[in-house]
């Protein structure tokens, strides 16, 4: 099963954070670290471990080189494990050695985002994993300069990317439908404008199914369907247009994923998995 309606975000670079790591260095050190600067001297080193503290799905390691750089500080990192890997309480992912003032000054920066993006892999791990058959997408519901890194953890933990950005392919949802006309006229423009683009097309009523098929949109998303309307339309879609990929979305639960996970390969796109995310119990014990 292809994991992303688009190219999907299988792996990130400094380009894609370095920017964050920047802003979160500005935000916490603007003046130093009155604590740490106080305390200890820059000739003080030590040994910190990054260790999971709970089960969960590890994710955004590529961070802490950069963040050491930009800190320019004298400490090396140690990398046990790689991101995807399944975490244990007390499982080890890699070793800080060197500048105690440093590390120090590092720490919750470190945390943010190693806990932030494990807290998503670990969410759509999840799910991924309770429905096998299905394929669970995220959403643009991301933080502002995040979605890069955001999408990239929600397929480490075995989930899906929908599109990427809103240049990414075309999604036609009611406004642009009524402002346009009609099902049929928004399709055409689109596609008219756009050659070789995907296009989704969501629909809230049955009522609204046979136009849908005419105008062959790639995708076709069932926003907030009953489960009676949702298998109708499945039903009256895969009859009539096998090829037209099916989505769910609109308050999707646990009971409403077990009613989906008998319609094997249909997509079920949740914000849930990047808006409302537990940071993963992840500490950096300094020894």
């Amino acid at each position: 099963m292809n994991r992303g309606y688009t190219t999907p975000i299988t792996s990130i670079t400094e380009k894609d954070f370095e920017t964050l790591v920047q802003l979160a260095l500005e935000e916490d050190l603007p003046a130093g670290d009155i604590t740490t600067d106080t305390l200890f001297s820059v000739e003080d080193s030590c040994t910190a471990i990054l260790l999971a503290k709970e089960e969960g799905v590890l994710c955004g390691l590529s961070v802490i080189p950069c963040l050491i750089q930009k800190s320019k500080t004298n400490v090396t990192w140690n990398q046990i494990l790689e991101d995807g890997a399944s975490l244990s309480k007390g499982t080890i992912i890699g070793e800080l050695k060197g500048s105690l003032v440093g590390i120090l000054k590092m720490e919750r920066i470190l945390l943010n985002f190693i806990q932030y993006l494990s807290g998503i892999a670990t969410n759509a791990n999840r799910v991924a994993k309770q429905f096998p058959n299905l394929l669970i997408l995220d959403t643009r519901k991301t933080l502002p300069g995040y979605r890069k890194l955001a999408k990239y953890a929600v397929y480490t933990g075995g989930g899906a990317n929908h599109r990427i950005n809103l240049s990414d392919m075309a999604m036609l949802k009611d406004n642009h439908i009524t402002k346009a006309g009609s099902i049929q006229s928004a399709v055409f423009m689109v596609r008219q404008k756009n050659p070789g683009k995907k296009i989704e097309l969501e629909i809230d009523g049955l009522s609204q199914l046979e136009d849908a098929i005419e105008a062959k949109p790639d995708i076709l998303l069932l926003d907030n369907f009953s489960d009676i309307d949702t298998e109708k339309a499945i039903s009256i879609l895969k009859e009539k247009a096998p090829e037209i990929r099916i989505e769910c979305s609109g308050g999707i639960t646990p009971d409403k994923l077990n009613f989906l996970s008998k319609f094997d390969g249909i997509g079920v796109s949740m914000g849930y998995l990047t808006h409302t995310v537990k940071f993963l119990d992840i500490s950096l014990d300094i020894k």
